[in-house]
Order: C-alpha cells, then structure tokens, then sequence
C-alpha cells in the first residue's frame, strides 16, 4: 500500500512551471500554491515576510574589481623590470584586503544590507511529536522555493570559475618568482635575462587571458528567465509531500519542521532571516546537539548527497546523517557528491551550521541533497520538469522519511 500519491510530487514541479524570482509576481504565486497544498492537509502555515538586498553581488562584483585592479597592476609592473619587485607589497595588499573583507562580506551569520531592499517570504510548518517532553530533538527540512537565471548559465559560470581560480593561482606564483627576481638584480651582479623575459612574456599572457574572464564575470547578472524544475521545484515538491505524509504519520519523539526559503539565489537570504530571528527559540525548545537539517536543493536526473565538505582540506559533511540517509536507501538510488564540483555555489544548509558552529552546538548535524551533474541545466530555460524524474523525486521522499523514522526510534 503506497503511503502518498506518486504523481503528486511532479505535478507539483509541473504546477510551478513559471518563473518565481524572489519578490517578483512568480514568487506570490508560489507562496499562495504551497499554502493551499498545506492548508489541505489542516496544517498550521506561518508566513514570514523578511527584507532582503544584492549584497552577496555587490560584494563579488567588488572583489571582482579588485581583483582586476591588482592583476592590472601587476600587469604594468612586469613591463619595467625594474620595478617588478612592487609586486610582493601589491599581492600582499591584496589578500590582505581579500581576507579581512571576505571575512566580513561572507559572514553568513550577519545580516547586511547594501543597496535597495526588497521583500521576500518564508513559509514554515511544524509537526510536533506525539510525546511532547521538553528539550526533544529537531528535524529541519529545508528547500528554496525561488528560482534565477543568468545571462551567463550555471554551465558556463562553473568552468570559468575554474580557469580564473588557475589561472590566478599560476599568476601569483610566477610573479612571485619574477619579483624575487627583481630584487636580486638591484643587489647582485645577476642580469635580466632572455629566460626572465621569457617567463614574464608567459606571465602577461596569462594575465591578459585572466583580466578578459574577470571583465566577463563582473558583467554577469542575475534574470528571471528560468523556471526552475530541478533548482528548486523538485525540493518544493517533496518538502511538501513529506509534510503530508509525516502530518498523517508523526514521529514519537520529535518534531519537524518544514521551511521552505525565499530569496536563497540571491544570497540565501530566507535561511539566513530564519536563523536570525528563530535561532534562539530553537535553542530553547529543543536539544539542537541532537538534532538535524537535511536540505532539499537539487533532485533532478538523479539523487546527489555531498558527503564532504572543503575544497582542499576535506572532511566529512556531517558524523552519521548521510549513513543514516545512505542505510535508508533500499533502491541504491544515493549518489555521493563532492564539493569540488559546485564550485562558487552555496546551499541552505551552510546557513544551518554557520549559526550552530556559532553556538557551539556540534551535534547539530546538517546534510543536503543536490545533484550537480545537473548543473549544466539550471539557472537557463533548460531547467524543465522533463529534466525532473518522478522516481527519483518520489525515491528521495522515500529515503527522508524512511531516515527520520530510523532517527526518531533511536531518540532515549
């Protein structure tokens, strides 16, 4: 006997065929639509409206002119000889500056607001455990409802992402060797020679090619062109058939909330309010050492789950959350994902435990489901619900229950 309709979950993803744009028409009716699917079921809706600005853009687009204007300059000192040398003070001013100012800019537990404000909304809904003792474990699904398109797709962005980030890498070392070079010839009897000159032809070439990708990525920018199937009405759709079947099925000894997040393409702004304004009554109603959140962000042509965390020191994502999702796996459906390949994009989840690492509560545990193969079709017309498989989307409704029932009989 099926516990829920297994064509409900892409006919929602089909439902929310339309762009929804944070605080754009499209993200309206979107809310209206998750609510009418909860307020079928006689579930309890919270609405909340949170403000939100382009600051994670404006800050990029800023590090992107710095970066540009030290390249740049980096670029007329290897022209003199000379005066290479400048360019040690000129990269330590830069990571310097890079450091300090990313420290800050990408603080995801600070809420700031640089430019115009917009509104945008959270819808949240809570099951509670049928054994109501205090201080009871949590389990917070998540999943962005809104969706985004560039006029540089996700496909285009990642690969050049990756050439600047080696090509940047490959500057900063041979101009190291150049300036350090430079300085030898001011106190030594050792010449500029035709190998100095031939590295430094190398190393402007370089920098011409780096200059030219940093000049396109500075001019990419954020539209609404995209409807979003697998990026993220698939997360939208199982949140809400998993709050259907866990509403008619509570778990024991602990609660559940759903949060579906506005406003997460443009900085992750639906999580970040969340945490900011709800953070400290979690805290106090549930024991957040033992309690999770699996975030929902990408189920498209097949179920990802990262399993690490770090682009070069790598460590597990969470201590047993995904072993537990992975046991609850009976069709072998779960592939294991790295990091590595989503490359400058960020999930609900890092909010989660930006905020709980912040509390010291380090038995929260996060995981997220996001298939990154699939990068190559969102944030562009391409992202369709063809793209979105209805048994995959029905296979990870399947596996998260499954996982908190599991959770829930090892609460003492």
């Amino acid at each position: 006997m099926n516990l829920y309709d297994e064509q409900a979950s892409i006919n929602h993803v089909k439902s929310l065929g339309f762009t929804r744009h944070a605080a754009s028409d499209g993200e309206t009716k979107t809310i209206n639509y998750i609510r009418k699917e909860l307020d079928k079921e006689n579930l309890d809706v919270r609405i909340e409206s949170f403000e939100w600005t382009k600051t994670s853009t404006k800050f990029r687009k800023v590090i992107f002119l710095w970066l540009f204007i030290v390249i740049l300059s980096s670029e007329i000192s290897l022209l003199y000889p000379t005066f290479t040398w400048l360019i040690l003070p000129l990269d330590g001013l830069f990571f310097l500056v890079l450091i300090l100012g990313g420290k800050y800019a990408f603080d995801h537990s600070r809420i700031i607001f640089v430019g115009k404000k917009r509104e945008s909304k959270n819808i949240i809904t809570t099951i509670k455990a049928k054994e109501l003792y205090p201080k009871r474990p949590l389990i917070l699904f998540s999943a962005h409802h809104d969706s985004v398109s560039s006029n540089l797709p996700f496909k285009v962005m990642k690969p050049l992402y990756i050439s600047m980030l080696f090509l940047l890498i490959s500057s900063l070392l041979i101009n190291l060797v150049l300036a350090i070079w430079s300085i030898v010839v001011l106190f030594t009897a050792i010449q500029i020679d035709i190998i100095y000159l031939s590295i430094r032809n190398i190393s402007l070439i370089i920098g011409i090619i780096l200059l030219t990708e940093i000049f396109i990525t500075f001019f990419s920018k954020k539209t609404n062109q995209s409807i979003g199937s697998i990026d993220n009405a698939s997360g939208v759709a199982i949140l809400l058939e998993l709050a259907k079947l866990i509403n008619k099925n509570p778990l024991e000894k602990t609660d559940v909330i759903f949060l579906w997040c506005g406003a997460e393409e443009m900085g992750l702004w639906g999580s970040k309010q969340y945490c900011s304004k709800h953070f400290e009554e979690l805290d106090s109603d549930y024991d957040l050492n033992k309690s999770y959140n699996i975030n929902v962000d990408m189920v498209g042509t097949y179920i990802g789950l990262i399993d690490e965390t770090g682009l070069l020191k790598k460590k597990k994502l969470n201590q047993n959350l995904n072993d537990v999702l992975k046991a609850s796996d009976t069709k072998q459906k779960i592939l294991s994902e790295s990091p590595k390949m989503a490359l400058g994009a960020g999930s609900d989840h890092s909010i989660f435990h930006k905020f709980t690492k912040k509390a010291e509560k380090h038995g929260f545990q996060i995981s997220c489901f996001l298939s990154n193969k699939d990068s190559k079709y969102i944030h562009s017309k391409k992202d369709i619900p063809e793209l979105c498989s209805v048994e995959n989307l029905n296979g990870c409704i399947d596996i998260c229950y499954n996982a908190i029932k599991s959770l829930d009989l090892r609460v003492e």
